[in-house]
């Protein structure tokens, strides 16, 4: 299906009320790209990790788009336009509208030409919609909308974590499992079970598709949530890709799920808060080792 997408340049003060007028003039949602939105929220919350390039705007220009049919007459909506340019007193910005018509098929499509198969030491990340023939084991992904591709250092780092560790017909679990990437590359190694889990309902259905790809859902138990109490020493290998501060809150409960002499596998720790997560952690498990990859770190325990 084709559309136009009818991008209008406007200002922070004004984009509400243009919002409101791209949506009168038969738009079913907007999009608001405004810098000054992404700068609020950064200087409003403290995070473990922002690109800093995220700051330095270049612009102040406000661009909000609509979206119409592919025969979609904009000689209204051109005119209110140039009506709104005429007008005193009202600091909407230049209202220059630009159109541009978009194949939705292409669109869809389009992202899957920058993913590639991923290699690693035993195992080798593949995108559903390719074939692979090399020799290493083939762990299928269909990324959708959930975190986890393979390509992430903090993935990367997890996986080649759980190769070094060894997972063979051992209980696992995968907190914060996101696509379900990490768990499904735990079974296809030859885990016993794993338990995933995730707070994010659309990161829940994800896993379990992609552990459908991989053959493994019988395997595999996911659930919507975080860590089951009841499960006091279930676990020979946890892996918990998150962020330092999630991962500070979790260190009784993943303690308590982690078999004596189990290993655990932590990672989505940026560089500046590894010495946090190692301070928390270090109590009840052995730091074996730390690997780092650009800006993050992924940790490798043995429960003492």
């Amino acid at each position: 299906m084709k559309y136009y997408q009818a991008t209008v340049t406007t200002t922070s003060e004004f984009a509400d009320t243009l919002s409101v007028i791209l949506m009168d003039f038969g738009s079913d949602g907007v999009a608001v790209n405004d810098y000054e939105d992404v700068k609020a929220v950064l200087n409003a919350h403290t995070w473990d990790y922002a690109d800093e390039s995220l700051l330095d705007a270049r612009s102040s220009d406000v661009y909000v788009s609509g979206y119409y049919p592919e025969d979609y007459d904009f000689s209204a909506l051109t005119e209110k336009l140039n009506d709104l340019k005429k007008l005193d007193g009202i600091l909407a910005g230049s209202l220059e509208l630009d159109l541009k018509k978009i194949d939705s098929a292409d669109y869809e499509n389009e992202w899957k030409k920058y993913y590639r198969p991923i290699e690693l030491s035993k195992i080798v990340i593949v995108p559903k919609w390719l074939s692979y023939k090399g020799a290493k084991l083939p762990v299928f992904i269909d990324p959708g909308m959930a975190f986890g591709t393979g390509s992430h250092e903090t993935t990367k780092l997890c996986l080649k974590l759980i190769e070094h560790a060894g997972v063979a017909g051992k209980n696992c679990a995968d907190i914060g499992c996101g696509s379900g990437i990490l768990g499904a590359a735990m079974l296809r190694l030859g885990a016993k079970k794993c338990y995933m889990a995730d707070t994010d309902m659309q990161a829940v259905e994800a896993a379990k598709q992609n552990c459908g790809l991989n053959g493994v859902s019988d395997c595999a138990e996911i659930v919507c949530g975080t860590l089951d109490g009841g499960r006091k020493n279930e676990f020979s290998v946890v892996v918990a890709n998150i962020t330092a501060d999630v991962l500070i809150a979790l260190e009784k409960d993943i303690c308590e799920v982690t078999e004596s002499g189990g290993t655990l596998i932590l990672s989505g720790i940026i560089h500046s808060r590894a010495d946090d997560v190692i301070s928390a952690y270090g109590k009840h498990f052995k730091l074996i080792s730390a690997e780092r990859d650009g800006e993050w770190q992924g940790l490798l325990w043995k429960k003492a």
